[in-house]
């Protein structure tokens, strides 16, 4: 399971305020604690600061690659600021996200053909999230393909068949779990990958749910998660459905992390 760290999200009240005050400390320890946590790239969203977040990824990204020893997940919507964040990346990031809505492509498309990241592809169009898994894997074959003949290799391709909050839709979960389990099938190589923490938007026990459901997408297929890694409860589940699947058969992983949780804290 890859994890790919979800705390530095300028939705989050205190990373704003960080962003915007230039507080290196505090990017610094919540991207280390990440990283010690087991995350494989560090997810960075300045969007909120809106006119002001390529500043404000000028000053993180060097930053941070300073102090960290994984890539970065280049998170935002604007194709100016992922233009500015690819060319500042030392190394190869994951680009986070590309759909299959013909604005996003005009606007990212090139930049991949340049930058050659490894890219996050959400199954969504100009006609909507899709409401049926088999018009999920549709949409995902197309972009699949057309990214292979940017020179990307499949499993440098990450596709998100969408988590819609269970408080919307009853059903987001079933939807979530058919797409996946249908592109697995269809697309074996490429990787699959969720925002976990989408499911439970909304509603108590959040935590719960979202460690669940990882549970469940292990089964069906995940292969990486949006996810926090300070979470301590979401890796134990994860541990130990990797250890129940077979994905752990050594049980390595599984009593590596249970030594890590006995040990006395600094």
């Amino acid at each position: 399971m890859i994890l790919i760290g979800e705390r530095l999200n300028s939705s989050r009240p205190e990373v704003r305020r960080a962003l915007v005050a230039r507080d290196a400390n505090y990017l610094i320890h919540q991207a280390r604690l990440q990283e010690e946590a087991g995350a494989a790239y560090i997810d960075l969203n300045a969007s909120a600061l809106m006119e002001k977040e390529v500043e404000a990824l000028r000053w993180a990204i060097p930053l941070l690659q300073e102090n960290i020893n994984i890539p970065l997940s280049l998170d935002t919507p604007e194709a100016l600021a992922m233009e500015e964040a690819l060319r500042l990346h030392k190394g190869r990031p994951l680009l986070n996200s590309l759909t299959a809505e013909a604005s996003r492509i005009r606007g990212l498309l090139p930049l991949i053909q340049v930058y050659k990241p490894r890219v996050i592809v959400l199954c969504l169009d100009d006609e909507g999230m899709p409401r049926e898994p088999d018009r999920a894997v549709l949409i995902a074959e197309r972009m699949v393909e057309m990214l292979l003949r940017q020179g990307l290799a499949e499993e440098d391709i990450f596709v998100d068949p969408l988590v819609r909050p269970m408080g919307v839709d009853a059903e987001a979960a079933v939807l979530f779990l058919s797409s996946l389990e249908k592109l697995k099938l269809r697309l074996p190589r490429v990787k699959t990958v969720a925002g976990l923490s989408n499911i439970s938007f909304g509603l108590p026990q959040r935590r719960l749910l979202n460690r669940t459901l990882l549970v469940l997408a292990m089964k069906s297929g995940l292969d990486a998660a949006i996810c926090d890694p300070l979470d301590t409860e979401l890796l134990a589940a994860h541990h130990a459905a990797a250890a129940l699947l077979g994905h752990d058969p050594s049980l390595k992983n599984y009593l590596r992390f249970h030594r890590q949780l006995r040990k006395p804290s600094a």
